[in-house]
């Protein structure tokens, strides 16, 4: 397990690596963020891509997934997930400040969400990462989840899922459960409870991942 005592030197730690492995990827690494003192929920996602605005290097701003981007908030949205006045804002918005980011930031504080990827490595296209990738990033995932101590994760993709738990299931048999009895049901890492979500946009399914996120809402962050 890496030795890293707070996410500040864990952050310079994932720098090193992208310098010593991609030194021609002139793309800044994504980092997790939101609450990061034992939130409600830990999202952890697959890879982030230079649509994320924060992946440029003059970024002057925190970095987190899905910065200047709008799919994966509008299902956070229809999940009851996401503040409706900061959802208007970014769809009204063609690009995000330094100041509007600092607000979402917060809200996703506030509602005690964190919110990172397996691999922070940006690359150019939302091409899935390989085996390689997978695995020199994955120690950075655990130390992070270590560190942030989450009460849930949730999991986007089977990537991150499987890397986690060490196993094996099919999202549509566990969507028809949980939507049949109205009911999440838990796995486990560690000591922290898992629960998979099919990706929300692009190569995933947006409908079902609104319908377990609403789940997810109703059972761990209800008002």
């Amino acid at each position: 397990m890496l030795k890293c005592k707070n996410l500040e030197k864990l952050w310079i730690l994932v720098d090193e690596i992208n310098k010593q492995n991609f030194p021609d990827n002139s793309l800044a690494s994504i980092l997790g963020n939101g609450k990061t003192e034992k939130p409600k929920i830990m999202f952890v996602f697959i890879n982030p891509t230079k649509r994320n605005i924060s992946s440029d290097k003059n970024w002057k701003g925190p970095r987190f997934p899905f910065i200047g981007t709008k799919q994966v908030w509008r299902i956070f949205h229809r999940a009851g997930l996401f503040n409706d006045e900061l959802m208007l804002q970014i769809n009204d918005s063609s690009e995000w400040s330094v100041d509007f980011t600092n607000k979402v930031l917060e809200f996703l504080k506030k509602k005690e969400i964190y919110i990172t990827n397996i691999v922070k490595w940006t690359g150019h296209d939302a091409t899935l990462p390989d085996s390689e990738k997978i695995k020199l990033f994955l120690p950075i995932l655990e130390k992070e989840i270590e560190l942030v101590q989450p009460q849930h994760i949730v999991t986007f993709g089977l990537i991150p899922f499987e890397k986690l738990t060490g196993q094996k299931i099919k999202l549509s048999d566990y969507y028809e459960k949980a939507v049949e009895q109205n009911k999440l049901e838990f796995y486990n890492h560690k000591s922290t409870k898992l629960i998979p979500c099919y990706f929300p946009i692009g190569r995933g399914n947006p409908k079902r991942a609104v319908e377990i996120l609403k789940l997810v809402k109703n059972t761990i962050l209800r008002d």
